[in-house]
């Protein structure tokens, strides 16, 4: 049995929308998700001191793009690396007050785009966007289940 006329022209279709100029904003909420942005977040929420482990646990990235993450975040002042008086050979992360005001501004910033997307979409045309978005990853993971991260 061959695929159907319509799954075909989707497939066609949904690979244009990725890869023509719309990949620029998947790659936007792509960064805020798995760079620095998400690291200070991270630290906003938790409210407490973390070891760098954790931040590549929860951003399920490697300790070295971790490890590089926070030397660019240190150098502008946005976390603190200290030594774990408990366990000298720990380092613990804890963000500061720029890093606070930093993610923020930019939390603040990339909620007022969706809103704003989500406002011209109307009620309705958002609902099912979002209903369709939760069915495709849904769905995704029956067929690419290596990369269900959802465990």
């Amino acid at each position: 049995m061959g695929t159907p006329d319509f799954a075909e022209i989707a497939f066609f279709e949904f690979g244009q929308i990725i890869s023509t100029r719309h990949k620029n904003i998947l790659e936007f909420m792509n960064r805020a998700n798995k760079g620095e942005l998400f690291i200070l977040h991270f630290l906003s929420k938790c409210n407490s001191k973390v070891l760098p482990s954790e931040l590549s646990t929860a951003l399920q990235v490697t300790t070295g793009r971790i490890s590089a993450l926070l030397n660019s975040l240190e150098k502008k002042g946005q976390i603190l690396r200290e030594i774990d008086k408990n366990n000298r050979r720990n380092i613990l992360v804890t963000i500061t007050e720029v890093g606070r005001v930093r993610v923020e501004e930019e939390f603040n910033n990339i909620k007022g785009i969706i809103i704003g997307i989500i406002y011209e979409m109307g009620e309705s045309d958002s609902l099912e966007l979002l209903r369709l978005i939760k069915q495709f990853f849904d769905l995704s993971h029956k067929y690419i289940p290596e990369y269900d991260r959802d465990e």
